[in-house]
């Protein structure tokens, strides 16, 4: 029997990848030089990366 999960823990890793893809879009909107594109495309490209490992190991 598994015990019961705290919401904390549940909402943990999409919370923190919401925040990631809010500072991307924000970063690629706000700062078009400088060290800001490159931030952008870090922040956008990982959640799409954590998705295509999910993807990866369920298909596993």
């Amino acid at each position: 029997m598994t015990g019961r999960r705290s919401l904390a823990l549940i909402w943990r890793w999409p919370v923190l990848l919401a925040v990631l893809s809010l500072f991307g879009l924000l970063s690629a909107l706000l700062g078009q030089t400088g060290v800001w594109l490159p931030l952008s495309w870090i922040a956008l490209a990982t959640p799409l990366a954590v998705a295509a490992i999910c993807v990866v190991r369920s298909r596993c």
